[in-house]
C-alpha cells in the first residue's frame, strides 16, 4: 500500500506543460443492462423494463459531475446522480468520488478526443423496495437502513469511464458515461461538460 501511495504522490507532484483544469458537467441517462439474472427474480417489479428478462431496463436519471484535473495523467471527480425513478419507479441515488486518470497515460494524445476512467468509493442507496409484497431482498447486494425506509450499499472500489469529445474553439464537450456497477448493472448516459 505504501508504495502505491508513493506513486501517487509522485505522479501528482511532477510539473507538466499543462496547467490544472476543472470541469464541471451534466449528464442524463435512461438506460441500464442487468448483465445476469439477478439471484432474486423482481423482474415483476419494473415498471420499465424493456424485455421480459428485464435485462434491459428503463429509468430516468440526472448526474452532476465536478472534476479537477491535477495535470495530463491524475485528477479527482466527484460525481453526484439523483435517480428521479429506477426500474421499479423509486427514487435513488449514488455518489462517487474518486481519482481520475485520463488517457494520456496510455499515451494517447488529441486535442478533441479524451477517455478517463475514475476509481473510487461509491455510496448507492434507494427507497425500500419492501413496500411491494413481491420483493425479495438480496442481502449480499443491499441492506435495509433501520428505519427500513432505505436500501443502501457502499463500494470502495467503485468506478465510471467517460468518453468527450471537445468542440472546437470552445469550453465545453459533449461526454458519453458508462458506470460499470458490476455485476448488477450496467448504465450509459449522455451529457455536457464545462471547462472554464
Amino acid at each position: 500500500m505504501q508504495k502505491i501511495l508513493s506513486i501517487v504522490f509522485i505522479i501528482l507532484s511532477v510539473q507538466f506543460t499543462a496547467t490544472a483544469q476543472y470541469s464541471i458537467g451534466i449528464s442524463l441517462s435512461g438506460i441500464g443492462y442487468h448483465p445476469k439474472k439477478e439471484k432474486y427474480d423482481n423482474v415483476n417489479m419494473y415498471k420499465w423494463s424493456i424485455d421480459k428478462k428485464g435485462q434491459f431496463v428503463a429509468f430516468s436519471s440526472i448526474t452532476f459531475f465536478f472534476s479537477y484535473r491535477f495535470n495530463d495523467y491524475v485528477g479527482a471527480k466527484l460525481m453526484q446522480s439523483l435517480v428521479l425513478s429506477d426500474c421499479a419507479g423509486h427514487f435513488a441515488g449514488i455518489t462517487h468520488f474518486g481519482i481520475d486518470l485520463h488517457d494520456d497515460i496510455i499515451g494517447i494524445k488529441n486535442p478533441n478526443h479524451q477517455l478517463s476512467a475514475t476509481f473510487g468509493p461509491f455510496w448507492y442507496y434507494r427507497k425500500n423496495w419492501n413496500e411491494n409484497p413481491n420483493y425479495k431482498q438480496d442481502l449480499d447486494y443491499l441492506k435495509s437502513t433501520q428505519n427500513n425506509k432505505w436500501e443502501t450499499r457502499f463500494v470502495w472500489h467503485g468506478g465510471q469511464i467517460e468518453y468527450s469529445y471537445l468542440i472546437p474553439e470552445s469550453n465545453t464537450a459533449i461526454t458519453v458515461n458508462f458506470l460499470p456497477a458490476i455485476p448488477y448493472l450496467y448504465t450509459l448516459g449522455l451529457g455536457a461538460k464545462y471547462l472554464p
